[in-house]
C-alpha cells in the first residue's frame, strides 16, 4: 500500500467511540468493589515470601534505590496493571516489583519514573519472574528497544509440571501457598487515585508469591527432566520477533476459515495496515476502530460507497464519516492492481480426509505430551499440526514449530514417523476415569516392525 493518509486529528473517534463496552465494564467494576479496608490475613512464614505490606514508590530516589537492591538480589518478581482498551499503547497505571524481602508498587501516575525499572528488567544478570507475562514484557521492549533476556514465566513452567496451561496465578497460590486470593479488583479502573487498600493488596499479591511458586515448579520440572524445556520456552517470550507484528499472520488470523481470493486477501492486508494507522492517529486500540470480522467482511465485499460500508454489520458510523474516503480509495487501488502485485493465494486447503487425519495427529500429539506430564496447550496447536501434515503430504520435510527445539524431538519426529508409516500408536485406558492417572504412565507409541 502507498503511504497511509495522514490527517490532523484531535482524537475525533475517541469522543465518538468512547470507552467501548470493556471500558464501561471496568468503570462499573470499580464502583462495585467495597470501600472498606482489606481484611487482615495471616501470611505463612517463609524466607521467600515478603510479609510486610506493599510500599508505594513515587519518587526517582525511591525507585532507583529499590532497583539497586533488586540487582544485588539477582532476581525480581514483576507485573503491571494497565488499561489497554482506551489507547493505542496501553496505559500503565502501576508496576509491581518484589524481592524475597519487599514488595513495592511503583506509581507512574503520581510521578514515579519507569526508566530505572525497564533498565533493571532488561539486565541479563537479573532473573525476572512473571506469570502470564507476555503483555507485561512488551513495555520493556517498547521503552528500551530491546526485550528482557532472563525471564521465567510461572504459567509456562506449570504447563511442564503436569498443571493445565494456561493456569491462573490464584490456582498456583492456592496449591503452593495455601492462600485464596481476592480477585475483586481484577477488572477495575487502575488509573483512579487514591488506590484503596484492597487495590494495594491485590496488586502486591501478583508478585508476592512468585518466588515460592517458581521454586516449587522448578523442583517438579527438574525431576521430570523438563527444566531445559522451560528455559527454552521462556526464551521465546523474549525473542525480538515476538514483539514485531507479522502482517501476513495478522491477515490469516482475520481470514479464519473463510475462502478469500488473492485480491480479497490483498485488500484485507492493506485494510489491516490502514486500521493500524488510524488507531495510531486516533490513539485507539486497532480493534476499537474496526474488528477483525468487520475488516474481513469489507475485504470480501469490496464495497464502492460509504452507504455500502455502513451496511456492513458492526461497522462504526464515526469511522465511515472520518475515514470512509481513505478506505474506499484503498479498495479501489487494490481493485485496479495487476495480478502479479497481489499477495499469494490462500494456504493449502484441508479436504474432509485431511481434517480427520489432522485431528488424529492432534490427538497423538496430546497423548505424547500427556505421557510426559506436559499440557497439550503448550505442545502444538491445531494450526501447527495442519501445516505439518499438509507439508508432509506434499512430500516436504515439515518445518516450523514442530521442527525446532524440544518439540522436534518430543512431537515432530514421532508425528513424521507416523505419517511415513514407520510408527503406530496403541493407547489403553482401563479402570474408568479413576484409572487415568495409572494409565498415564504407560501410553505406548511404538515403531512399526
Amino acid at each position: 500500500m502507498s503511504k497511509p493518509p495522514s490527517k490532523p486529528s484531535a482524537n475525533r473517534l475517541k469522543k465518538s467511540l468512547g470507552q467501548g463496552g470493556r471500558g464501561r465494564r471496568r468503570s462499573a467494576a470499580s464502583q462495585a468493589v467495597g470501600q472498606d479496608k482489606a481484611p487482615p490475613r495471616q501470611l505463612p512464614e517463609h524466607p521467600r515470601i515478603p510479609s510486610a505490606p506493599a510500599e508505594v514508590l513515587t519518587t526517582i530516589a525511591e525507585v532507583e534505590a529499590f532497583c539497586c537492591e533488586a540487582r544485588s538480589e539477582g532476581e525480581v518478581a514483576y507485573d503491571t496493571e494497565f488499561i489497554g482498551e482506551e489507547s493505542y499503547i496501553p496505559k500503565i497505571c502501576l508496576v509491581q516489583l518484589a524481592t524475597p524481602q519487599r514488595v513495592v508498587l511503583i506509581d507512574p501516575l503520581q510521578g514515579a519514573p519507569l526508566d530505572p525499572v525497564w533498565s533493571l528488567l532488561a539486565d541479563p544478570a537479573v532473573r525476572v519472574l512473571v506469570h502470564s507475562g507476555l503483555q507485561d514484557l512488551v513495555p520493556i521492549w517498547r521503552a528500551t528497544g530491546a526485550p528482557a533476556t532472563n525471564v521465567l514465566d510461572t504459567q509456562v513452567a506449570a504447563g511442564f509440571a503436569d498443571r493445565s496451561f494456561p493456569i491462573a496465578l490464584s490456582a498456583l497460590v492456592d496449591e503452593f501457598v495455601g492462600i485464596t486470593l481476592d480477585k475483586s479488583y481484577t477488572f477495575t479502573r487502575w488509573d483512579q487515585r487514591p488506590l484503596r487498600p484492597g487495590h494495594l493488596e491485590y496488586a502486591a499479591d501478583d508478585v508476592r508469591f512468585l518466588f515460592v511458586i517458581a521454586d516449587a515448579l522448578a523442583e517438579i520440572t527438574a525431576e521430570r527432566g523438563h527444566d531445559a524445556k522451560v528455559e527454552e520456552e521462556c526464551r521465546s517470550l523474549v525473542d525480538p520477533k515476538t514483539y514485531i507484528p507479522d502482517p501476513m499472520h495478522r491477515m490469516q488470523r482475520a481470514v479464519g476459515n473463510r475462502k478469500f481470493n488473492r485480491r480479497q486477501r490483498t485488500a484485507l492486508l492493506e485494510l489491516l495496515t490502514l486500521r493500524d494507522h488510524i488507531a495510531q492517529v486516533e490513539d485507539l486500540p486497532p480493534r476499537s476502530v474496526l474488528k477483525d470480522d468487520v475488516c474481513a467482511r469489507v475485504a470480501k465485499d469490496m464495497p464502492r460507497a460509504k452507504d455500502a460500508l455502513l451496511a456492513i454489520k458492526h461497522f462504526p458510523r464515526p469511522v465511515v464519516e472520518t475515514w470512509g474516503d481513505a478506505i474506499l480509495e484503498l479498495l479501489n487501488t487494490v481493485r485496479e492492481q495487476d495480478t502479479e502485485a497481489l499477495v499469494a493465494g490462500s494456504p493449502r486447503q484441508e479436504s474432509n480426509q485431511d481434517r480427520s487425519r489432522i485431528d488424529a495427529l492432534l490427538a497423538f500429539s496430546s497423548l505424547l505430551c500427556w505421557r510426559e506430564g506436559i499440557d497439550s496447550g503448550i505442545g502444538a496447536s491445531r494450526s501447527d499440526i495442519s501445516r505439518f501434515y499438509l507439508e508432509a503430504k506434499e512430500g516436504q520435510r515439515p518445518v516450523g514449530v514442530l521442527d525446532a527445539g524440544w518439540r522436534a524431538e518430543l512431537l515432530g519426529a514421532p508425528l513424521f514417523a507416523m505419517l511415513q508409516g514407520e510408527a503406530s500408536l496403541t493407547f489403553r485406558w482401563s479402570g474408568g476415569p479413576e484409572g487415568a492417572e495409572a494409565s498415564k504412565k504407560n501410553p505406548k507409541a511404538k515403531r512399526k516392525r
